[in-house]
């Protein structure tokens, strides 16, 4: 709750920062002249925001929660539908109400109640049509998703690929408007000539003058909502008496084995290590806490569009830093919760759980050395010399090792049980004040270390370097082997009733 009323917050406080100004002046713009340009432009981005949201709450639905056998066969399938349609729009769209309130005052600052109210109603109808197209488009991808049984590594690579090149597509837009200074036009991008003829209709109070187009694009809206609302419910209803997205559409599938390599044969640790290997490979699903990382690749890869000297000069540092998060982030954030179903056998049938913890330690320092030896290693070869390389290399082994310590004990401090939605997906996330708390903290030890490193190799202040790199080895030793007993000190004397 305190990390939910948190996002509210800092959400709310950024828009009014950001936003908060830009309402208040189109409000004011109503004192002499309605700006139908941007009305049409504001309404364009409401219906494509909430048309999003709908897509997204349609394609994950299945997230939300299963349909017990005792409604299926009770309650006629409309009335669940009905219910489930209900119930997962307000959990997808309940952050929209204090945001729009927001605006609306900032339209009512600068134009007046009459003017924000009338907004209101424009806005209404667009974002139920936008909701309902959403919803039926992102229920068509999943239905279609289930028939075909496409492969969970598919859409994932898919997602990424689509959000790259929305990211992507924006900067390069942002670039061509404010820095090259040439003028991009915002009509073949967005539809707003009919939405400016439709908020010509609503704002016929203030003097616009509607035309055939207004008129013929309001109809269409209005009757856009009692059409949709109907698809939506049909395709619903279809998708739960053919009971898609729960285990038994996917019954009957053969996972792929998997030999264990010699390197994972070593010890039981390794051995479990590989195991949590093999399950991200069939389900990546158990990264989905990661996602924030994407973000911050995706803001680097921005500014190496229009520099890739940049790339070649922070990309070897940042990703030694992506691979120690990610050694600590991938496995060791929850370590109990994600084993949920197996920690009444594992609480009493063993005295301790410490193969399990070193495990999944093994797992994350293994995948976060593809990432810090694997990317890091190509990018500095092609800008620095082999002194750097062999720092660099070090220097992701011991960030690599000592994140798996600290993320564990930081799990142990918080660890999560409850299964819980986050993007789209539902399973026991970890603690997402850990994981915050875990990037920001790995990004500045990982800073540090390349300080450190950098001075080292000009050969400067020698005798401060050496008490620099001691002081630091020996806080990251310190705190990961302290995470770890602390782990498994906590974990060992879990009971089932702690779960």
């Amino acid at each position: 709750m305190l990390a939910v009323l948190f996002g509210i917050v800092g959400f709310g406080l950024f828009l009014a920062v950001s936003f908060l100004p830009g309402a208040i002046a189109f409000g004011s713009e109503f004192g002499s002249e309605v700006p139908l340009g941007t009305a049409g432009l504001a309404l364009s981005v409401v219906t494509v925001t909430i048309a999003y949201l709908g897509a997204a709450n349609g394609l994950g639905q299945s997230q939300v929660g299963t349909v017990e056998p005792l409604a299926r066969t009770s309650v006629p399938p409309r009335a669940v539908a009905v219910g489930r349609v209900i119930a997962q729009t307000v959990q997808s769209i309940w952050f929209i109400i204090p945001i729009g309130a927001l605006l609306l005052a900032g339209v009512a600052i600068g134009g007046g109640l009459a003017v924000a109210a009338v907004i209101f109603v424009a806005a209404l109808p667009l974002m139920a049509v936008g909701l309902l197209v959403g919803r039926i488009i992102g229920g068509t991808a999943k239905y279609v998703n289930e028939r075909l049984q496409v492969s969970l590594w598919v859409k994932a690579l898919l997602a990424l690929g689509l959000m790259g090149a929305m990211f992507l597509g924006t900067q390069v837009l942002l670039n061509s408007r404010y820095e090259t200074g040439s003028q991009f036009s915002v009509g073949p991008i967005i539809p707003g000539t009919p939405l400016q003829s439709y908020a010509a209709v609503v704002f016929a109070p203030f003097g616009t003058a509607p035309g055939p187009l207004g008129i013929a694009v309001t109809g269409l809206v209005l009757a856009a909502i009692p059409v949709g609302a109907l698809g939506a419910l049909r395709l619903e209803t279809h998708m739960l008496v053919a009971d898609l997205g729960t285990d038994s559409s996917t019954a009957g599938q053969v996972e792929e084995s998997y030999g264990v390599p010699r390197l994972f044969e070593v010890t039981p640790s390794a051995r479990i290590a590989w195991r949590y290997l093999v399950r991200t490979r069939r389900d990546p699903r158990m990264l989905a806490h990661l996602t924030p990382l994407l973000f911050g690749a995706f803001g680097m890869a921005g500014p190496a569009l229009q520099d890739p000297v940049f790339l070649l000069e922070v990309g070897p540092a940042a990703a030694v830093i992506a691979g120690a998060v990610l050694a600590g982030g991938a496995y060791c954030l929850n370590p109990m919760g994600d084993d949920r179903d197996q920690l009444p056998l594992l609480l009493t049938s063993s005295p301790s759980i410490d193969v399990m913890l070193r495990g999944r330690m093994l797992a994350g320092i293994a995948f976060g050395l593809v990432v810090a030896i694997g990317i890091g290693t190509p990018l500095a070869l092609v800008e620095y010399g082999p002194r750097y390389l062999l720092g660099q290399s070090l220097l992701a082994v011991v960030l690599t090792t000592t994140s798996a310590g600290v993320a564990i004990g930081l799990g142990a401090i918080a660890p999560k049980f409850e299964r819980r939605e986050y993007m789209n997906i539902e399973r026991a996330h970890p603690s997402q004040w850990a994981f915050i708390g875990f990037l920001f903290g790995g990004m500045i030890v990982g800073a540090i270390g390349f300080l450190l490193l950098g001075l080292t190799l000009s050969g400067e202040y020698v005798l401060a370097v050496t008490f620099g790199w001691l002081l630091y080895v020996a806080i990251l030793g310190v705190s990961s082997w302290g995470g770890y007993h602390y782990a498994l000190r906590r974990f060992d004397e879990f009971m089932l009733d702690d779960m």
